[in-house]
């Protein structure tokens, strides 16, 4: 082979090789420029008034909707829903089946509305007062065709609370799933099941230091809760 036949090729190969270290560049560019695929949770579903639900509750509650950007003079909207915040009267026990009674008057059939009690409202020794306002609670639902959530227990820390209240607790839980059993228009929410530690009382690492829960708690209950407001709208 001639010498120059051998820088003819030498050449030829040069090139070859800058066209496909191009080619490589270039589509770490397009790569870069996309920045991946857009999950399901980087855009949010608008809200819709038709998946509004009525939130019943006092401080944890309240402290739920604030983690999702309420402002005290609205609903707020997260996750495709509009949430509506309505304090329970605690001045006495039996006042919040007629509390809440009143938090919903005037909503159409079919609406979604949540209750459920504070960590304050579990003493350990008053388990038939909690099932009796819960019975009308659920029968206030039945009347005005509402679709009803109920929360079940809210653990205390551990230095504020007893085995008597851990006991409350599970037997609370239990009812609540009966009282679902027997009414098709009443769900769970469990709160119990994230909050709670293997002693059933609240973890410690979701203590805000009174046994309420803190922020990383409220986004923990927020993985369960919007799947079953999924299945709650869709029945």
């Amino acid at each position: 082979m001639t010498r120059k036949c051998v820088v003819f090729f030498l050449l030829l190969f040069l090139a070859a090789f800058c066209l496909s270290g191009a080619g490589c560049g270039k589509k770490q560019e397009q790569g870069e420029e996309s920045g991946g695929e857009v999950t399901e949770e980087q855009v949010e579903r608008p809200a819709d008034p038709a998946r509004t639900v009525t939130m019943n509750g006092r401080s944890v509650m309240g402290g739920w909707v604030e983690h999702w950007g309420y402002d005290w003079e609205g609903p707020v909207e997260k996750g495709g829903y509009f949430f509506d915040y309505k304090e329970l009267d605690a001045s006495e026990l039996d006042n919040m089946s007629s509390s809440f009674a009143a938090n919903v008057e005037g909503l159409a059939p079919g609406s979604v509305v949540f209750f459920k009690f504070c960590f304050a409202d579990f003493s350990g020794d008053n388990l038939r007062d909690l099932e009796r306002v819960v019975d009308s609670v659920i029968e206030t639902a039945r009347a005005k065709d509402l679709r009803l959530i109920i929360g079940n227990s809210l653990p205390v820390r551990k230095q504020d609370g007893s085995p008597a209240q851990v006991s409350e607790y599970e037997k609370y839980n239990a009812y609540l799933e009966r009282k679902a059993a027997e009414n098709t228009r009443v769900w769970v929410y469990d709160f119990y099941g994230v909050l709670a530690g293997p002693d059933g009382f609240l973890k410690a690492g979701y203590d805000t230091g009174d046994s309420h829960p803190n922020g990383e708690a409220y986004s923990e209950l927020d993985v369960t809760f919007f799947p079953l407001l999924e299945r709650v709208f869709s029945e």
